[in-house]
């Protein structure tokens, strides 16, 4: 476990392509080396596929065969640190932040105006905030991290364009078994209040449908679609409103098709996408990168993929952790319950980074 670490430490601190994952539901988590080598662009066996949040970028491939690979279960990773840290759990909240606060809450006031004045019906507003950082043992990181959420996609990666990030996405773009795919829409949150859930609003049901019409809509003419029933999909003290969604690929587009045209949908850009990707780009006022971006694992042999949308992820860079969030904004949304949320949403990653954060 020494030599793990260690070779996760000399990949971040020479900034070599290095990428960890555990899918949702497995005990085993998969490792990708590069140990400094030049990556090939080969067209078999599995490949890790990134595409930034902006769709105008293109989509950056990793060839497994590329990387030595490794597979370790992630009961031994626990093993090794029980005693090490015995109490798991640091607490942790969002620091009181006024000044983001004001800007963020401005900036939701801008968007419900717009909403109102018919200009689209919903976008999605992210912020991003940064925490210095002390010592990170990377390692005990990815075990606080895989511990989040097992349903979610969880993953570190070095990335030499980049840099190092990481996530606990509950969110899949699209998956596929050759021909038939399946993907879900997941808008619409509550949080756990004292014992109980509140009710669901009817902003949530609102946010909601309108990803699952424009997923409808956009997949129509690429594919069959099945619609299942809306349900709860739990994540920790987090519930989110969720309907999967299925079907058939027609024979000649592919499932990377499918995900070039959902991208970026409307749970993290809004409704219409192009005015709301508009908004996006001229008031958000930073650049997302990979937050609200895509990737995952395709197999060009088999056709199989399981895309993720990268949520509840962070960024490391000089010596600092990003923690990056947002929400769906609506004709109903209050400028002060929306920094409420993104203040609850920035917990998931707060907890991963709680013992290397430097207290301010």
């Amino acid at each position: 476990m020494n030599h793990l670490s260690e070779t996760i430490q000399n990949h971040i601190r020479a900034n070599w392509p290095m990428l960890c994952f555990l899918q949702p539901n497995s005990p085993r988590i998969e490792f990708w080396f590069s140990h400094g080598q030049n990556l090939k662009n080969l067209s078999t066996g599995p490949q890790f596929y990134i595409q930034e949040f902006n769709p105008n970028q293109p989509i950056q491939i990793w060839s497994g065969h590329s990387f030595d690979c490794l597979q370790i279960d992630l009961s031994e990773v626990e093993q090794y640190f029980s005693e090490k840290h015995p109490e798991f759990i640091d607490l942790w909240s969002a620091p009181i932040q006024n000044h983001h606060r004001l800007v963020y809450e401005s900036l939701v006031q801008e968007a419900v105006d717009s909403i109102n004045r018919g200009e689209m019906s919903k976008v999605v507003l992210s912020r991003a905030h940064d925490f210095h950082a002390h010592e990170v043992n990377w390692l005990y990181l990815l075990l606080r991290l895989f511990n989040t959420d097992q349903k979610a996609f969880r993953y570190l990666m070095v990335h030499p364009d980049f840099g190092i990030w990481c996530g606990a996405t509950p969110e899949l773009l699209i998956s596929s078994n050759q021909h038939n795919y399946s993907t879900m829409a997941l808008a619409g949150t509550r949080w756990l209040e004292g014992e109980e859930f509140p009710q669901w609003t009817e902003k949530e049901y609102e946010e909601h449908n309108w990803v699952v019409s424009e997923i409808l809509n956009t997949l129509e003419p690429f594919a069959s679609v099945s619609q299942g029933q809306t349900h709860e999909h739990q994540a920790g003290f987090v519930q989110h409103l969720r309907t999967d969604l299925g079907g058939n690929i027609r024979e000649s587009f592919n499932v990377l098709d499918l995900a070039r045209c959902l991208h970026p949908t409307p749970a993290v850009c809004g409704f219409p996408k192009n005015k709301a990707l508009d908004f996006v780009r001229a008031n958000e006022g930073y650049n997302r990168a990979l937050y609200t971006g895509y990737l995952g694992l395709y197999n060009p042999d088999d056709g199989c993929a399981e895309l993720y949308v990268n949520l509840r992820c962070m960024q490391f860079i000089n010596d600092r952790f990003r923690l990056f969030v947002g929400g769906g904004i609506t004709r109903d949304s209050s400028p002060n319950k929306e920094w409420i949320e993104t203040q609850r949403k920035m917990t998931t990653m707060g907890q991963v980074i709680a013992p290397f954060v430097e207290r301010r």
